[in-house]
């Protein structure tokens, strides 16, 4: 009996330590860092306060994906003591409203675990589309060309310089191959497939940009000649 009570006592003593440590986030569950452009890096911090009566140890931060990045930093905070974990996301492949996530897990605090979501509305200045080329079931002929186009519009204040597009593959043609784009206008960019040979061919066009932040577009081109019937 006298075990019993002393095990019962150990195990509240134990619990009421856990239940002492608490920490009060100083912002929302979920950060809105509004409109951003695409290619800039969201710089941002997390943080709370350890109102509890014990030192707060944080075991890992975990970030949903590699765009985000948390410095290692400070994990054990002291009562009374502010915890801020900077954060930042790279935009450079999103656009469009995204949302990452950081669980943080706890040593001694319950719940065990955090969850911060972090979201913004990616914008971009220049559109490329569409966003594929899909040359398939192409007869194979070698007098014949084959067409399609791309269209680099300039959403921005300012002019855009397209200083290049390029492909590696022998059977595709651009035309033009640079231009200067005002605001508020569009481009288009004619692609021509001159087939020399059957089978898959697919490759891919780049685009370069002066643009300060979207500076490359990669625009996959698949290619399927069929073989000419006998």
């Amino acid at each position: 009996m006298r075990y019993l009570l002393l095990v019962m006592i150990t195990f509240w003593g134990f619990s009421s330590s856990l239940l002492a440590q608490q920490i009060q986030f100083l912002h929302p569950k979920v950060l809105d860092m509004g409109e951003v452009l695409q290619g800039n890096v969201i710089e941002g911090e997390i943080k709370f306060v350890n109102t509890g009566d014990g030192v707060v140890e944080i075991e890992k931060i975990k970030p949903s994906c590699g765009c985000t990045t948390v410095p290692p930093g400070k994990m054990n905070y002291a009562s009374g003591d502010t915890a801020v974990i900077p954060f930042k996301i790279n935009t450079k492949s999103f656009q469009g409203i995204i949302r990452k996530s950081i669980k943080i897990t706890f040593k001694n605090v319950e719940p065990k675990s955090e969850l911060i979501i972090i979201q913004a509305n990616v914008l971009t200045e220049v559109k490329v589309a569409p966003r594929f080329l899909n040359f398939q079931s192409v007869p194979f002929n070698p007098d014949t060309t084959f067409t399609q186009f791309l269209e680099i519009e300039n959403t921005s204040k300012k002019p855009v310089n397209i200083t290049k597009i390029y492909t590696k593959s022998p059977y595709l043609k651009i035309i033009p191959t640079t231009a200067t784009i005002p605001p508020g206008k569009s481009q288009l960019i004619r692609v021509e497939l001159n087939p020399a040979q059957p089978g898959r061919l697919n490759n891919t066009i780049k685009i370069e940009t002066d643009h300060p932040t979207q500076k490359q577009f990669t625009i996959p081109v698949f290619i399927f000649v069929q073989q000419k019937k006998s």
